[in-house]
């Protein structure tokens, strides 16, 4: 499979602006999971995944566990599963195509399963999102932005600007604040992949609540020369509002290494439930050594997010050892690490001691 995508026409025309349907976008589409692997881990691994039946035109979630397709029907609902490659090796290598964004604001990958008449009620999603048409035909209609309330319901809207039949390897663009739904006419799988989004407030809170907890102390205001003696005491004027903000900006400007590490160490932490990974002993830094000298293959858990910021690193909001950002910069780059590209630290204690904890944690496993 290949994308063939001009990314800089993409994202200068259509990038949070309108709504785009690329036909073709993937050349030579291979779906990453079918229908029977889909269903086969749902059950057994109890996925994230709701079910959405089609009644008198109006979509639903049905609030039961699933128990499989045998009892549905074979018309008018859909299987949606949230984070597939954090369970699924296909689906984690489907995902890799769109690294041409940063990993950080890429969520999880889901899917969608199918059956004629079945589909995704009218919505509003607060993120920008990809959707990617794998096997069977899908109908998307997409409405005007503005059109209806921006929340994760159901939504209905009249007209449409998009209203197109999707087939293997069409790739549909819906930014933020447009409403949107799908039917299907045949079986079908269709992924999704949202974007990162977030409100300024709930990030000040947080971010704040972790200087607190970090004992950081604030800067003490107290008023300047020139807001003092006024004629009307009772008159806040806006210079000293202009004031207080400057105070804050400076503050924020003084913890700027502070933010930084906040961020990044929360980006690098998955919204989702991470997979355990295959059981294994627990390894000295010795056998992990000898593993990779003899060329053994070392496997990054699946949905398991690595970031940084500079030379600090961070996996799972846990930081790493700086001192060996060359080599942190691979694993966080590469899904899969062969054991010579570790060998110029294989020798070193620190560093093979620490990666050696992360695998006896489950993060890499061999």
């Amino acid at each position: 499979m290949h994308l063939i995508i001009n990314w800089e026409d993409f994202l200068h025309h259509h990038w949070q602006k309108h709504p785009v349907l690329l036909k073709k976008a993937i050349s030579d589409f291979i779906n990453p999971v079918s229908p029977e692997e889909l269903e086969k881990l749902v059950i057994e691994k109890t996925l994230d995944s709701q079910l959405i039946q089609r009644r008198h035109g109006k979509c639903q979630l049905v609030h039961k566990p699933f128990n499989g397709y045998a009892s549905l029907g074979q018309r008018n609902w859909s299987l949606r599963v949230e984070a597939i490659n954090h369970w699924h090796r296909a689906a984690e290598a489907f995902l890799s195509l769109f690294r041409v964004f940063p990993d950080w604001v890429t969520e999880a990958l889901t899917v969608f399963f199918s059956v004629p008449g079945g589909g995704i009620g009218s919505q509003t999603k607060p993120s920008d999102v990809l959707v990617i048409q794998g096997m069977g035909r899908s109908r998307w209609r997409i409405g005007d932005r503005g059109s209806s309330p921006v929340d994760d319901g159901q939504n209905d809207f009249s007209e449409s600007i998009i209203n197109e039949e999707l087939s293997s390897g069409d790739m549909l663009y819906i930014p933020k604040g447009f409403p949107h739904e799908a039917i299907s006419s045949e079986a079908t799988l269709s992924y999704c992949l949202n974007f990162w989004t977030d409100n300024s407030l709930r990030m000040i809170r947080n971010w704040t609540e972790s200087l607190s907890d970090d004992n950081h102390r604030g800067i003490e205001y107290s008023p300047s020369p020139d807001l003092l003696l006024r004629e009307d005491p009772t008159e806040i004027l806006p210079q000293d509002i202009t004031a207080l903000q400057d105070m804050m900006s400076q503050f924020l400007l003084q913890k700027r290494e502070h933010l930084e590490n906040w961020f990044t160490q929360r980006m690098s932490q998955s919204a989702y439930e991470l997979p355990k990974a295959p059981a294994a002993k627990v390894y000295s830094v010795s056998q992990v050594q000898t593993l990779l000298q003899k060329g053994s293959r070392l496997y990054r858990l699946m949905g398991l997010r690595m970031l940084h910021i500079g030379n600090r690193y961070f996996v799972n909001g846990e930081s790493l050892d700086s001192d060996h950002a060359d080599t942190w910069n691979i694993l966080a780059r590469h899904r899969t690490i062969e054991g010579h590209m570790m060998y110029q630290v294989i020798d070193n204690s620190g560093f093979m001691t620490q990666l050696t904890l992360l695998i006896n944690k489950g993060y890499w496993y061999f």
